[in-house]
């Protein structure tokens, strides 16, 4: 076994074996902010990176790596003055404001332009869910790395890659395709669930509580369709709930691995998440479970897939 940093910071595990050579994708990033100016009273403008759901940005506590950690919150202007001065309901990144609470003088010696921030989220733990900031996609890390313990018999010459920099362009697996030439590239996520109350039944996408999504189509991605219907099948001789979505929005870092060098034939497996970009993503404990179960399964299959697809 090998372990590998690349030079944009992608780690690549390889675990040799026979077979078709697959890569198991994941990303390490997050969505968060950067800081772009420091006003002269010591509040902070920060510029988004990835996308932002600004419609709960406000009142946010947030961390800004610094000189040292430091804990900051999206100001929000009180509710009687915002009504009358025009504010909007959903504002610009941009244009909000962030408070440390802090001197301006201590602000400028700590904080300076081009540090990273991030929501201050702690993780929570029900009976049924999980809660956290950035499930999208430390979910598919701990499922690839979960299905791994399980010691599967794996069928195939296997990489696993934990990718940076998703959220931004899919830059980090733009380069994993043409170093390793894979036959088979898997990414796995969190995916947008919208089944909440008053969101028509074809809007919801994938549902909680139901299984991970196999994704078929998204806004910039074709899935390769026999090898989405290979994990369909494995699913269904396994009994793992699943749902099947065909999406016009969103993409994943499958879009990057199929297009990049020769191209390669490409899958999507995600877990359902509810606020996902938000401070508390919400997932199923069973959808993650599940996920599991059919990431393993595949790796035990998909040599025989691999001797029969196109």
């Amino acid at each position: 076994d090998e372990i590998t940093i690349d030079t944009l910071g992608n780690t690549i595990a390889h675990i040799p074996g026979h077979g078709p050579r697959l890569i198991l994708d994941a990303h390490t990033d997050e969505v968060g902010f950067m800081v772009k100016h420091i006003d002269q009273r010591g509040f902070l403008h920060v510029s988004p990176l990835g996308g932002i759901d600004t419609k709960v940005f406000y009142g946010q506590r947030l961390v800004i790596w610094g000189k040292k950690p430091l804990i900051g919150m999206v100001a929000a202007l009180p509710p009687h003055i915002s009504k009358t001065s025009g504010e909007k309901e959903a504002p610009e990144v941009e244009d909000c404001i962030v408070d440390l609470g802090l001197t301006a003088d201590k602000v400028f010696d700590l904080v300076h332009i081009g540090d990273v921030v991030s929501y201050f989220s702690p993780f929570v733990e029900t009976e049924d869910a999980v809660i956290s900031k950035a499930i999208d996609d430390r979910v598919g890390l701990f499922v690839i790395l979960e299905a791994l313990k399980r010691r599967p018999k794996i069928s195939c010459d296997l990489y696993v890659s934990a990718t940076v920099q998703e959220e931004v362009g899919l830059r980090g697996a733009n380069v994993i395709v043409p170093v390793y030439e894979p036959d088979f590239a898997i990414a796995i996520e969190g995916t947008v669930s919208n089944d909440l109350p008053g969101v028509p039944d074809h809007k919801t996408l994938a549902k909680v509580g139901r299984g991970p999504e196999i994704r078929l189509s998204d806004r910039y991605l074709v899935a390769h369709r026999a090898l989405s219907f290979f994990i369909r099948e494995v699913a269904e001789r396994r009994n793992i709930p699943h749902q099947i979505t065909v999406k016009k929005a969103g993409s994943t870092n499958a879009t990057a691995m199929q297009v990049t060098g020769k191209g390669t034939r490409v899958g999507v497996i995600s877990v359902p998440v509810r606020y996902l970009h938000s401070p508390s993503c919400l997932a199923y404990k069973n959808d993650i479970e599940e996920t599991i179960k059919l990431t393993t399964a595949i790796l035990e299959e998909i040599e025989h897939f691999a001797k029969n697809a196109n």
